[in-house]
């Protein structure tokens, strides 16, 4: 053991032995971690020593928990480009990573007041709202609703006639932008957010929001994202002018 780590808070060592593990893929994603008893009894510490270390591996987005089942090793995280406008799920999936998608809700709305003002259009206009959960492999990574314009569709997917409002309605818009305004923010997941990501209510997540935009700036739809905290990272390039 090095100096650094003999002197290390002794959670501090549990932390990095299970990194280790994690890394070298002794404890594979979606493993279990050891429990606090194990971790206590492997480590000659307290229960309460043994339940921050695992608390600072699931905090540092290495694990997570799962129905109070124990805590388990998170995936490594997907990268999403928020500066492109391409398709998320097209674009993991020329990187070999299988995103699966199922709409889980498809109603037709009318603007209220904070709608309309998002979307620049009058109290009353009719609009699609299309909850969506993404899986990755199989596991539940982030919900989606968007909110689009309906008399807007149509206009957006050409070859698709347009008394054909069920596949119009049930189409994903964000992809189809030109341009969008986009906010991420850490919040908590709500309770029936948390039970359709698998996850335990209040833990952190991901929130994104994009109004995305076409050609002349107009507005086409608005879609909010919450993702599982520990799935993804965000990136995008800058460019600086000096």
């Amino acid at each position: 053991m090095s100096r650094k780590s003999a002197t290390a808070p002794l959670f501090r060592q549990i932390v990095d032995d299970l990194k280790r593990m994690i890394v070298d893929s002794e404890l594979r994603e979606h493993m279990a971690l050891p429990s606090e008893r194990a971790v206590a009894e492997s480590h000659n510490v307290s229960r309460m020593t043994a339940r921050r270390a695992l608390e600072a591996v699931e905090a540092e987005g290495l694990a997570y928990s799962k129905d109070r089942k124990g805590r388990f090793v998170s995936p490594n995280r997907l990268d999403y480009d928020v500066g492109s406008m391409a398709n998320f799920i097209s674009g993991a999936a020329a990187k070999g990573i299988a995103i699966e998608m199922e709409l889980l809700q498809s109603v037709q709305i009318e603007a209220g007041f904070e709608m309309a003002e998002i979307l620049s259009v009058p109290v009353g206009t009719q609009l699609y709202e299309n909850t969506r959960l993404f899986r990755r492999e199989g596991h539940a990574t982030f919900l989606e609703t968007e909110t689009v314009i309906a008399y807007r569709c149509a206009e957006f997917l050409p070859n698709v006639e347009p008394w054909n409002t069920e596949y119009l309605q049930h189409q994903r818009y964000s992809p189809l932008g030109y341009t969008a305004d986009i906010v991420i923010r850490m919040r908590t997941l709500s309770p029936d957010e948390a039970e359709f990501l698998g996850v335990m209510p209040y833990q952190p997540g991901i929130e994104q929001e994009q109004m995305v935009r076409d050609t002349l700036g107009f507005a086409i739809c608005f879609s909010r994202q919450i993702w599982r905290g520990e799935m993804a990272q965000f990136s995008a390039r800058a460019i600086i002018k000096h």
